[in-house]
């Protein structure tokens, strides 16, 4: 019993070394009526035994049956850095409609005005906080991503026509109709093909 007891110090493994023990403990207590010299071993040593080979067991890493398994922590599929695009682009929409809104705003409320009869072109820049940019409508167009589809342009975007050498330039609401200079001779609203020879829409550089 000393010289088991001592294994661990020989560099023997604590829980070989104990397993040695309950077995030796089981088998001494299976043959005890056999020899006379047999030493006896109690129940309750045996279940110390295997409590410590229990213990021994958790302590080197291993998990008892019945025990419930830990799923491992693993990172989310969508990180923050993933959505950064995401936002930029709706933040970037925000941004475009509130100043859409801001330029329909300002030109709507210069509705009954003549003070931009047959200056287009400071009409639509004005609504957008600017001017000078352009001398005249056709040279706005001709400076734009031009989109042929005038029936359908966009809420926001220039709408222009080809009425003369200057041409001319409305701001579309987006639903068929326009807030324009030279409506009746005055800023108003009129349908999107009210002005003769539409040439199409381009999106505001302002």
């Amino acid at each position: 019993m000393t010289a088991a007891l001592a294994a661990p110090s020989l560099g023997v493994h604590p829980l070989t070394a104990v397993l040695g023990i309950a077995a030796g403990a089981v088998g001494a207590a299976a043959l005890g009526g056999a020899g006379t010299h047999a030493p006896a071993v109690s129940s309750s040593s045996v279940t110390t035994v295997t409590t410590v080979a229990a213990d021994l067991h958790l302590t080197a890493g291993s998990t008892p049956a019945g025990a419930a398994a830990v799923a491992p922590v693993t990172a989310d599929a969508t990180s923050a850095a993933a959505t950064v695009p995401e936002l930029t682009k709706a933040a970037g929409l925000q941004a475009q409609a509130r100043k859409v809104d801001a330029a329909i705003e300002r030109f709507e409320s210069k509705i009954g005005s003549t003070t931009y009869e047959n200056w287009c072109e400071r009409a639509v820049e004005n609504a957008f906080g600017t001017q000078g940019h352009y001398a005249s409508a056709i040279q706005d167009w001709e400076s734009q991503q031009q989109h042929t589809d005038w029936r359908h342009a966009p809420r926001g975007a220039m709408v222009f026509y080809d009425t003369s050498s200057d041409g001319h330039v409305a701001l579309s609401l987006g639903d068929g109709r326009v807030v324009s200079s030279s409506a009746h001779h005055q800023v108003g609203i009129v349908p999107v093909d009210y002005f003769q020879r539409p040439l199409g829409w381009a999106y505001a550089p302002y």
